[in-house]
């Protein structure tokens, strides 16, 4: 194990940092191109900093952190092979439309819509999960939250989550497959509740207010990921499945 985890810090943290390199800039530059009037919008990113550069500066050590730990565990899970590269890169991927939503609210299609032909093209070619399951959760993904936005669109006549997330879960779909899907889906909305409620009780969220989501189904995504689809038993949803039984 020591021997392992000794690779992966090896080769896992410089590609990292060389991802960083390249995505922090790219992140930033998308962020400012979709920023509405060059303004922060979201109130979490506001209430990171009372300066914009300084919340940006921590969005951006965000993801260099995440790129990094990411690699790591994506090396010492796969080891060096294709299956580890595309794990960092969707990781990436959603790291980086995590930093654009969490400044701009927005999740631009040049990346959401790639990245969900990506995750089928890589199940149809031998991936993690069959090329049905994946086609079936890019399926759900999008469709589960469209019910979601229809119904609240129905009752309130406001829009309660927007398109751009609804083809990000899609892309989690097929990447994750419909069963890990459901998991990424639950961890993402347990999380956006908390983070409302730590918002509306501390004033920095206020009523009606929208927050951004794409972080959410992001981090989500990634923790479904790396517990469902990994070698290390000790991490999984199988093994926490059973002690609980237990």
């Amino acid at each position: 194990m020591f021997e392992r985890m000794f690779s992966a810090l090896v080769v896992g943290l410089p590609l990292g940092g060389l991802s960083a390199l390249i995505l922090v800039p790219v992140a930033r530059e998308l962020s400012e191109r979709f920023t509405v009037h060059g303004v922060v919008t979201d109130s979490l990113t506001a209430s990171l900093s009372t300066h914009r550069q300084g919340a940006k500066n921590y969005l951006d050590r965000l993801l260099i952190a995440g790129l990094c730990l990411c690699d790591v565990l994506a090396v010492l899970n796969w080891g060096i092979s294709w299956q580890a590269w595309m794990a960092a890169s969707y990781c990436a991927t959603l790291q980086v439309l995590a930093r654009i939503d969490a400044q701009t609210r927005l999740l631009p299609d040049m990346l959401t819509l790639p990245l969900l032909w990506a995750g089928l093209l890589f199940h149809w070619s031998g991936g993690w999960v069959e090329l049905n399951d994946a086609v079936a959760g890019a399926a759900a993904g999008y469709g589960l939250l469209w019910v979601i936005w229809a119904a609240f669109r129905g009752c309130s006549g406001r829009d309660g989550i927007g398109f751009g997330d609804l083809k990000l879960a899609a892309a989690n779909g097929a990447w994750l497959g419909v069963e890990a899907l459901t998991w990424a889906l639950l961890v993402a909305s347990l999380a956006a509740c908390v983070a409302a409620l730590i918002g509306r009780a501390s004033g920095r969220l206020k009523r009606f207010e929208a927050m951004a989501f794409g972080p959410y189904l992001a981090m989500g995504a990634i923790l479904v990921l790396f517990c469902t689809q990994n070698s290390l038993s000790c991490l999984s949803f199988g093994a926490l499945t059973s002690l609980l039984v237990r």
